[in-house]
């Protein structure tokens, strides 16, 4: 059996795509071939959004980064946070993580205390964790929010964290 592979640049250099050629036995002979595509998003070039009310608290911006290309699941969007603005409580079907990049803000699992976070650190929520994130009450807060869904949904929306919630 002969195994090969072919790399070509298709349209201008723009996109990269990669075929696969397996062999053949005496008997039958099996060609795979996959293309794949690099893909930049420009920064600017999607809408900005405001946070529903529905699911945040006070002024919240989020930017989309990108969205899953099937087969993977992962999205992901930078979030800004005026100061006391903040998520609802709610879970992801298969976790979540944020990166912080700037400002201070808080974040708390359902039975754990407030944490403070900073730019650089990185929160991880596990699958079905009850949690909220935000701002602190008078600086803004910034991250990325990273998220797979799971049959076409990433994150189940619960009740709003109260102010006495907030302020614990």
């Amino acid at each position: 059996m002969t195994h090969s592979r072919r790399m070509f640049l298709t349209g201008a250099g723009a996109s990269l795509a990669v075929a696969a050629s397996l062999g053949s036995h005496a008997e039958a002979q099996s060609t795979t071939e996959e293309e794949m595509h690099m893909e930049i998003t420009r920064i600017g070039s999607q809408p900005s959004n405001k946070g529903p009310a529905e699911w945040f608290t006070g002024t919240v911006r989020i930017d989309p980064l990108f969205q899953p290309h099937a087969p993977a699941r992962t999205s992901a969007a930078s979030v800004t946070f005026e100061p006391g603005a903040r998520t609802a409580w709610h879970t992801h079907p298969l976790g979540q993580t944020l990166l912080i990049t700037s400002g201070s803000g808080r974040v708390q699992r359902e039975g754990g205390p407030i944490e403070e976070v900073r730019p650089g650190d990185v929160v991880w929520f596990p699958p079905g964790e009850k949690h909220w994130h935000g701002a602190s009450p008078t600086t803004a807060m910034t991250h990325i929010a990273i998220q797979e869904g799971l049959d076409g949904r990433a994150v189940d929306w619960l009740e709003h964290v109260s102010e006495e919630q907030y302020r614990e």
